[in-house]
């Protein structure tokens, strides 16, 4: 898909997974009473949210590169790192809360004044953080960690500040003033963390033809193997040249290279085969039967 489609992807699987937490949430807010304390209720509600919304947010890449490992892994990852993000990041918008002197939120009787909401939104801001980092956790890419970490950071700060916000004007009906909090706070992570991605993106491949035709590739990695493997950095399916792992793009200073992994189709730059070369803005880069342009900032 192309980057714009991208990023608006990943505002609609945040939006998926604010819909998937909701009643989740309700159940969490309706047993508030019960529990022990309001810190723990505060990790409960986080917990529950963070854990839906981080694996509907590991599910982005698996579904983008058509890739049942990538899905399982990313479900896995968005699972444990939602779960973990979303009960420390309510936990501390709940501290963050006690410092200032606000008066202590309340899920069902809204929030009283802004300082809360600001604050509180510090809690959704560290939730976000950790959702965003998701694929960077799954690909053990440090690039798409710090990458993900600012979107979600900023995504979740606004999400949260609306979500709360829109909690404070819940007069009618707080349940759906939760809804929609939730869907916001999800939309904006999504968002933010595509717009991030796109943004530090050093270059980008564009497919010219086959099965991912009008595909963008983001280069957002020091080096991603791209191939017809599932453990390829980029799943590329359907070609009939292209080897599990077939070429490597790296980035060397300022300049990006592409090296062909010993394939037996062989790597091409404008026809010519090559072994490692470096590559320019327009240049075309034929993996097996996979032509690409590269297209740089």
């Amino acid at each position: 898909m192309s980057t714009t489609l991208r990023i608006f992807f990943y505002g609609l699987i945040g939006v998926c997974g604010g819909l998937l937490a909701w009643p989740f949430a309700e159940l969490v807010i309706s047993a508030q009473g019960s529990l022990y304390s309001y810190w723990l209720y505060s990790m409960m509600l986080g917990a529950v949210v963070g854990l839906l919304m981080g694996g509907a947010f590991g599910l982005g890449e698996g579904i983008i590169q058509k890739s049942g490992k990538k899905l399982v892994a990313g479900l896995v990852a968005g699972v444990i790192v939602g779960t973990v993000g979303g009960a420390l990041g309510l936990l501390a918008g709940q501290e963050t809360v006690q410092l200032i002197g606000s008066r202590v939120f309340d899920t069902i009787q809204g929030i009283r004044d802004l300082p809360s909401i600001a604050a509180l939104s510090i809690g959704w801001a560290a939730l976000g953080l950790f959702i965003g980092s998701v694929e960077g956790v799954r690909s053990r890419s440090f690039a798409k960690i710090r990458n993900g970490l600012l979107g979600g950071l900023v995504g979740g700060f606004l999400g949260g500040f609306l979500f709360n916000a829109s909690i404070f004007l819940s007069i009618v009906d707080p349940y759906l003033a939760r809804l929609f909090g939730l869907v916001v706070l999800g939309f904006c992570i999504g968002l933010f963390y595509g717009l991030v991605e796109a943004r530090l993106a050093r270059a980008r491949l564009l497919a010219l033809n086959g099965p991912s035709k009008g595909q963008e590739i983001l280069l957002t990695q020091r080096a991603m193997t791209i191939g017809m493997d599932e453990d390829a950095g980029m799943t590329i399916a359907g070609y009939t040249q292209v080897a599990p792992e077939h070429a490597t793009i790296l980035r060397k200073g300022g300049s990006i290279v592409v090296k062909d992994n010993q394939s037996k189709a062989g790597t091409f730059v404008n026809d010519k085969k090559v072994s490692e070369t470096v590559v320019d803005d327009g240049d075309v880069i034929r993996i097996g039967d996979a032509q690409f342009l590269l297209k740089k900032k």
